[in-house]
C-alpha cells in the first residue's frame, strides 16, 4: 500500500531505512507540486524514447506510459507519500502498480537531468504565457493611450510639478517598457531556457543510445544543452531568467505607485475600476486601491526571491548538490506571481478611466511651461539657455512662482519681448504643439507613434502565436 512511511527507494541497499523527520526536512514534495505535470511529461517522452529505440520491452513501455497517463490527469496520490520527491514518489507508485518492470523507467536518466528539463519546461511555458500576457497588456494601454492623446497631465520629478505632458505620453512609456521586457523575454526564451538537458545522466551522460536531440524534439525543445555537466548542475538559466523578471515587476511597481499616489483625493487624476478598490473595517470612507499596493509589494517580494536564488547559488561548486532544489520554490513563486500581476494590471487598465477636470485644474495652478519659456528666450535674443534659465528663474523669484502671466509681462519689461508672444509660449496646448520631437507629447507626434506601436504590437502578436504553435506548449501552467 503506498501512504505515509513508506519505504525510501534510493537509498535503503546502501544507507538503511530513512528517519522519517530528516526525509521531511530534505524532501521537496511540496514545492514539486508546482512542477509535477511537466515531470510526468519529461518521463512520457523518456520511456517513449526508450522504447521507440528498442531499449526496454514493449510491453513494459506500455505498461509504464498507460500509469504514466493516468498521473498525468490526477497526480494527488503522489503527495501522500514520505519521500525525498515528486521523482521517487512516481518510482514508488509505478513499482506498487507496476512491478518490477517500472525498474526500466530508471534506464539512462537521473533525478539530475530529468528535474532540470521539468525546470525548464515549467519556465518555458510561463514565459510564453507571460509574453502573452505582455502583448495583451501593452493592448490595453494603447488603446486607452487613444482616448487621452490630447488630455493634458503634468509630469513630476521628486514629486514635485515639472513639465506639461499628456495622459497618452504617459501611458506610452508604460507600453514602450512593456515592449522591452517582451523583446528580453522572447530572446532569454530562446537562447537560454529551450534548451533540453535531458541524456544528461548525473553529470557526464550515460552510456545508454539515447538521442539526446530527438528527445529534445519530443518534449518540443529548440535545441540541447551540450555539455552534460552544465546541463545538469547549472541553474543559470533560473538566475538570468529571475534577474528579468524581478526587473520587470519592479518596473510595475514603480507605475503602481503612480497610480496609488493619483487615487489619493489630494490628486484625484483616476477614476479606478471599482473591483480594484477595498474599503476599511472601520472607516467606511475609505477607497484603497489594494491591487496596485499588492503588485508594489511584489516587486519587493521579487528582489528577496532573486537575492535568495543568487545567494544559494553562489556557494554551491560544480555539479548537482542539493542546495539547488531550494531555488526552485523561489523561480516558480517569482514566475507565477508575475504572471498574475501582470494579469491583474491588464485588468485595471482595462477599466481605469482619468479625471480630465481636475487634471486640467491642476495644470492651471502650476507653471509647468517654464522650460519652454526659458527655451524660447534663449531662442529669441540668442543667449545661452543658461542665461535664459538666469532670467526666468528671477523672475519667478520676484513675483512668486505660479502667475506665469505675471511672470510673462515681467519678463516682456525687463527684455522688450512681446508679451504675446511670451504668453503662447506658456500656453500649455501651443507648449504641446511646439514640441516636434519624436517621443515627445506633441499630440500629432502621439497618433503618428501610436499607429507605429499598433504596428510593432501586431508583429509581436504573430510571433507570439508562431511560438505558441511551435513550442506545443500555448499558455497551459
Amino acid at each position: 500500500m503506498i501512504g505515509k512511511g513508506f519505504m525510501s527507494l534510493y537509498r535503503e541497499a546502501l544507507l538503511g531505512k530513512s528517519d522519517e523527520r530528516i526525509t521531511a526536512f530534505t524532501s521537496s514534495l511540496e514545492e514539486d507540486k508546482l512542477i509535477v505535470k511537466e515531470v510526468i511529461e519529461v518521463l512520457i517522452a523518456h520511456t517513449s524514447h526508450l522504447r521507440d529505440k528498442g531499449l526496454i520491452p514493449q510491453d513494459a513501455a506500455v505498461k509504464i506510459l498507460n500509469e504514466l497517463s493516468k498521473l498525468l490527469k490526477d497526480s494527488s496520490i503522489l503527495f501522500t507519500m514520505n519521500v525525498e520527491d515528486v521523482h521517487e514518489a512516481i518510482e514508488l507508485y509505478l513499482r506498487n502498480v507496476v512491478g518490477d518492470d517500472a525498474g526500466w523507467l530508471a534506464l539512462g536518466r537521473s533525478r539530475n537531468d530529468h528535474v532540470a528539463a521539468a525546470l525548464r519546461l515549467k519556465t518555458k511555458k510561463t514565459i510564453i504565457a507571460l509574453i502573452g500576457e505582455l502583448i495583451n497588456l501593452r493592448s490595453t494601454v494603447i488603446n486607452k493611450a487613444r482616448k487621452y492623446v490630447d488630455v493634458p497631465l503634468p509630469t513630476f520629478t521628486h514629486l514635485q510639478p515639472a513639465q506639461i505632458s499628456t495622459v497618452a505620453h504617459y501611458l506610452t512609456y508604460i507600453e514602450e517598457s512593456l515592449r522591452v521586457y517582451t523583446n528580453i523575454l522572447n530572446y532569454i526564451l530562446t537562447e537560454v531556457i529551450d534548451k533540453s538537458p535531458l541524456g544528461s545522466g548525473a553529470s557526464t551522460g550515460t552510456i545508454v543510445p539515447i538521442d539526446r536531440h530527438e528527445l529534445a524534439r519530443l518534449l518540443g525543445f529548440s535545441d540541447v544543452l551540450v555539455n552534460t555537466l552544465f546541463a545538469t548542475s547549472s541553474r543559470d538559466f533560473i538566475s538570468i531568467t529571475a534577474s528579468i523578471v524581478t526587473s520587470l515587476l519592479v518596473a510595475l511597481s514603480r507605475i503602481a505607485e503612480d497610480f496609488i499616489i493619483w487615487c489619493t483625493p489630494q490628486y484625484d487624476y483616476i477614476i479606478p475600476p471599482s473591483t480594484h478598490l477595498s474599503t476599511s473595517s472601520i472607516m467606511p470612507h475609505k477607497r484603497n486601491l489594494v491591487t496596485m499596493e499588492v503588485i508594489r509589494a511584489l516587486g519587493g517580494e521579487a528582489i528577496g526571491h532573486l537575492t535568495a536564488i543568487l545567494s544559494i547559488s553562489k556557494g554551491v561548486p560544480s555539479g548537482y548538490n542539493l542546495d539547488l532544489q531550494e531555488i526552485n520554490k523561489h523561480l516558480l513563486r517569482l514566475l507565477l506571481n508575475t504572471l498574475e500581476a501582470v494579469t491583474v494590471f491588464r485588468d485595471f487598465m482595462d477599466g481605469v478611466e482619468f479625471n480630465v477636470e481636475k487634471i486640467r485644474d491642476d495644470i492651471m495652478k502650476y507653471p509647468l511651461t517654464t522650460t519652454e519659456l526659458a527655451e524660447f528666450l534663449s531662442l529669441k535674443l540668442g543667449v545661452p539657455y543658461r542665461e535664459a534659465h538666469r532670467m526666468v528663474a528671477s523672475v519667478i523669484k520676484e513675483v512668486g512662482g505660479n502667475d506665469l502671466r505675471k511672470i510673462c509681462e515681467e519678463l516682456s519689461r525687463r527684455l522688450g519681448v512681446d508679451v504675446s508672444d511670451l504668453n503662447e509660449v506658456i500656453d500649455f496646448e501651443n507648449a504641446l504643439r511646439l514640441k516636434k520631437v519624436v517621443g515627445s507629447p506633441n499630440p500629432e507626434v502621439m497618433s503618428k507613434h501610436l499607429r507605429e506601436v499598433e504596428d510593432i504590437l501586431l508583429k509581436d502578436r504573430e510571433k507570439y502565436m508562431n511560438l505558441r504553435s511551435s513550442s506545443g506548449v500555448g499558455n497551459e501552467l
